[in-house]
């Protein structure tokens, strides 16, 4: 006879409810155990931050995914920088994308052997606050064998001017800007022409190309400016892969554009960006003087002021001196054109006091295009004497020029052989506007005239396109969570609080326990009462 299970269970000391629940939770283990291991093998990321701070733009995806060889990046930051975190949680990001980016984490504070190895090797100077905390000239270097980058403090925050406690990061532009630098290979030389009233690469004021400059030097070009109207300068553009003529506001001698020219049909390469150039003349303008240059690719400027008369794009208040222009397809242009089969918002470019260009074919010339225009309703004027006095738009008269005008264009020449990675190239467009501080400082939206600029160096120089990546919008600057609190965070949330949970969850068992087999004394006098009820029935 097999006997009761019931009492065999109760011999061997095994409760039917009990086994029931420990293998629920032998199950939860394992089941705890897959999913982490699951996860792990299957690493995903999302960004739930509002303005998506932490995801990557497609400028740094492409750069991270061209890495070949190991780029070092060494993190000088420690509990109490306020960027760390921003810093460490960006980089956390950028090492999913590749496994040849190596980080260095260092505290300054702690890490005193290390630090002391990145000082010397990097040449690095370090200081102390007046609260004791070490702190170096650079936050975070990049080096890829004997190059190297130093990024500071104003190159991973833009701190707004208004008192208003915000900040704008820009921690993407310069890590991904760093990596791009110390990957470049020999630098394509930009001459910037100077001696003709031309903008300074000196100067980093909204009207000045040092901004401009920075954003070349960093992606691995050399800028150096080039007097044309020096004693002696018989061949000013030796070594040159692109010169640069930004904002002349003086005409180039004839001298000055043969030299030019002679550069250019050799195999050089031109970026021209010049506004009217005012003069006591008779129609207040003076010519460039480029003439003989440009004619081999078959462009010419006119002196004249374009006025856009489209309310669609002429900037209010300006009376239409400053206007959005339309760009046309061209690989200078390829991120500004609207494309009907894949309807996006694309960068809009707007100028400020422009001249027009106009096609011509002299023999032997190549073929210009045109990238950007103005409207049907604009027009250029002929003559801007006595312009001061202007209070609003001109009357345009019979010889004026009728819109749409060309505003820029690009040509090429065939190649001088067959090895050449391209023929003479040239762009021109007719504003100094387009290489200034402010166009880099618009928002996205607005900041084609600053794409333009850069993938026509690019196109140019032959080089990959320049490093853009747009600018995140401010955040609040006041709220910063050392290690510290976050240990002390993850302690209450990992430890005290489970540990809570199971000692009570351990306190209600044990009780139980301790009351099973037990009759309640409430449920015995029920009972009782019941069976008086009986009784009396």
């Amino acid at each position: 006879m097999a006997g009761d299970p019931k009492k065999r269970e109760r011999r061997l000391g095994i409760d039917p409810a009990q086994a029931v629940s420990l293998v629920g939770i032998v199950a939860a283990m394992v089941l705890a155990v897959v999913v982490n291991v699951v996860i792990a093998r299957h690493y995903k990321r999302w960004d739930w931050t509002k303005t998506k701070r932490y995801t990557l733009t497609p400028a740094t995806l492409a750069t991270l995914h061209s890495l070949q060889e190991p780029v070092d990046l060494w993190i000088l930051m420690g509990g109490a920088d306020p960027l760390e975190q921003s810093v460490k949680q960006l980089l956390v990001s950028y090492a999913a994308e590749t496994d040849v980016l190596k980080v260095h984490l260092v505290d300054p504070d702690r890490d005193t052997a290390a630090l002391e190895d990145v000082r010397k090797r990097f040449r690095i100077d370090t200081g102390r606050t007046e609260d004791g905390h070490v702190v170096t000239d650079a936050l975070i270097v990049v080096a890829k064998g004997e190059k190297h980058w130093f990024i500071g403090a104003s190159d991973l925050v833009a701190v707004s001017d208004a008192d208003d406690g915000r900040a704008q990061p820009r921690e993407e532009q310069a890590i991904t800007g760093a990596i791009r630098n110390v990957l470049g290979g020999e630098k394509a030389k930009l001459c910037f022409t100077s001696g003709h009233g031309e903008l300074e690469l000196s100067d980093s004021s909204e009207e000045g190309l040092g901004f401009f400059a920075d954003i070349l030097q960093k992606d691995n070009y050399e800028t150096e400016a080039v007097d044309t109207t020096a004693e002696g300068a018989h061949d000013p553009f030796k070594g040159c892969a692109v010169v640069v003529v930004a904002g002349a506001r003086g005409p180039f001698t004839k001298e000055e554009t043969n030299r030019l020219r002679t550069y250019l049909m050799n195999g050089g390469s031109l970026f021209l960006a010049v506004s009217p150039i005012n003069a006591q003349s008779e129609n207040g303008m003076a010519p460039a003087g480029l003439d003989e240059a440009l004619a081999p690719f078959g462009i010419a400027l006119d002196d004249d002021l374009v006025f856009e008369l489209d309310a669609k794009q002429a900037i209010p208040e300006t009376r239409g001196i400053r206007f959005i222009a339309t760009a046309k397809p061209h690989p200078v242009t390829g991120a500004l054109v609207h494309d009907e089969a894949m309807p996006r918002e694309v960068p809009r470019v707007m100028l400020n006091f422009v001249r027009s260009l106009h096609h011509v074919s002299p023999p032997g010339a190549s073929s210009a295009v045109d990238l950007l225009t103005s409207s049907e309703q604009s027009f250029g004027v002929l003559n801007i004497a006595g312009a001061a006095e202007w209070t609003d738009v001109p009357e345009r008269k019979p010889h004026d020029l009728a819109g749409p005008l060309v505003v820029a264009m690009a040509s090429e020449r065939s190649k001088l052989s067959p090895g050449a990675p391209h023929g003479p190239r040239v762009v021109v467009v007719g504003t100094g506007s387009a290489v200034i501080r402010r166009d880099w400082m618009e928002p996205l939206p607005i900041r084609g005239a600053a794409l333009f600029t850069e993938s026509a160096i690019s196109w140019l120089a032959s080089k990959p396109a320049v490093l853009d990546v747009p600018a995140r919008p401010s955040v609040a600057a006041g709220i910063r969570i050392t290690d510290e609190s976050r240990a002390e965070v993850r302690r209450y949330v990992l430890v005290f609080m489970p540990l809570a949970a199971a000692l009570l969850g351990i306190a209600v068992a044990l009780r139980r326990r301790g009351t099973e087999g037990t009759p309640r004394r409430d449920a015995g006098k029920g009972a009782r009462k019941g069976e008086s009820k009986k009784e009396q029935a």
